[in-house]
């Protein structure tokens, strides 16, 4: 693995002074990107990494040397040095029991004093680093609707904590008559204030399942909730538009970001529920070929928010290996973009990946050790 990634992320190499020209001609300051990589490996020292869920779901401390994220079977909370690349820690979680995480796939988020937010199927919490439940937030507001009432796990799937304002952002599911909502829900007082995010319908519209013979198939675009620079951010694969809630004013508002060089959405339509194999496999194509946005990442170091995007072009015969087409995208801290453009010459989409220092973090598997790739964009 680590001979591949130094093969598929060839650096490109242009003169400094020429990229610095252009850039104020065209006002495109990704214009000339060049980039180069190197592949590091963390020491586990004694103990080994479980790394059959990947990176798994992470979290970073504020300053961005802690790295934390959770092991299956058995489950362990693993923090990481980053700085100094080596395993700290590892502490056992409990699944079951008045500490019980559940078993299954967890989200968690690390708050400023340490303490965890852990989303799991079964339980919601904030938890302490020795794996004990603090606050349990199973929390039912007030005036809801009756059925998600009795359906906690809908009410509070994918939820977000923010640990500045002691609230629970939520997107429940839309079915039925239930539009796509964002509930903002206060823990303690148990009111809920809700902000309608219609175009969040993205993520139903460009989405497809096919049931044959008991078996299912499906394909969608990403989304993703998260809190960045003190913003609550809202976005879907299929659009480069976001919502973002400003946790510093409560400023709730849709941005339709435009880029000049790139589709701003999908503009075309899916069978959501096809019957034929033939019909499902032409509008995953269009789905997958198109531009998929991923999430904005605030750059301490640039003080501007990245953006990867990627076309995903899947293998002629099942099992053959997808290619893909990666760009990158950069807005300021309004969302005016600042540049955008195809990254030439990368040819794997970085996963699990983080900005630290003004470099791309991208978690790697080198041989079953945990490894990261660093790519350093220079623009």
């Amino acid at each position: 693995m680590k001979n591949l990634f130094y093969l598929l992320l060839i650096p490109l190499f242009f003169s400094c002074e020429k990229a610095s020209s252009e850039k104020t001609e065209s006002g495109n300051i990704l214009e000339n990107l060049t980039f180069s990589v190197d592949t590091v490996l963390v020491d586990s020292g004694d103990d080994i990494f479980i790394l059959s869920s990947v990176l798994g779901t992470k979290a970073l401390n504020q300053d961005k040397i802690k790295l934390l994220s959770f092991e299956n079977k058995p489950l362990n909370l693993v923090e990481v040095d980053l700085n100094n690349l080596k395993l700290v820690s590892k502490t056992p979680f409990q699944e079951e029991g008045p500490n019980g995480v559940g078993s299954n796939w967890l989200r968690f988020q690390l708050g400023s004093d340490g303490d965890l937010f852990i989303n799991g199927y079964t339980t919601q919490g904030i938890f302490n680093t020795r794996g004990e439940l603090v606050k349990s937030l199973n929390v039912v507001p007030e005036g809801i609707d009756p059925e998600l009432a009795n359906k906690v796990q809908q009410l509070y799937e994918n939820s977000v904590f923010d640990f500045e304002n002691n609230r629970i952002y939520s997107q429940p599911p839309s079915q039925g008559n239930r539009k796509h909502l964002l509930f903002i829900i206060d823990p303690i007082t148990k009111e809920l204030q809700i902000e309608p995010i219609p175009e969040m319908k993205a993520v139903r519209e460009f989405a497809g399942t096919l049931v044959v013979d008991g078996i299912i198939d499906f394909f969608v675009v990403d989304n993703n909730m998260y809190i960045e620079n003190r913003q609550l951010l809202l976005t879907a694969g299929a659009m480069s538009a976001i919502y973002r809630l400003d946790l510093k004013t409560n400023n709730f508002e849709f941005v339709d970001i435009q880029h000049k060089n790139f589709p701003n959405h999908m503009a075309f339509s899916v069978n959501n529920s096809p019957v034929e194999q033939a019909e499902f496999n032409a509008d995953r194509k269009k789905v997958y070929e198109h531009l998929n946005y991923m999430e904005p990442r605030w750059d301490e170091a640039r003080e501007m928010y990245m953006r990867l995007g990627k076309k995903t072009f899947l293998g002629k015969e099942k099992g053959d290996p997808s290619t893909y087409e990666v760009f990158l995208f950069a807005y300021d801290q309004d969302f005016n973009v600042l540049g955008e453009t195809k990254i030439e010459g990368l040819k794997q989409v970085p996963g699990s990946y983080f900005w630290k220092d003004g470099k791309l973090w991208s978690y790697v598997n080198v041989e079953d050790e945990l490894g990261f790739a660093i790519i350093d964009f220079k623009f």
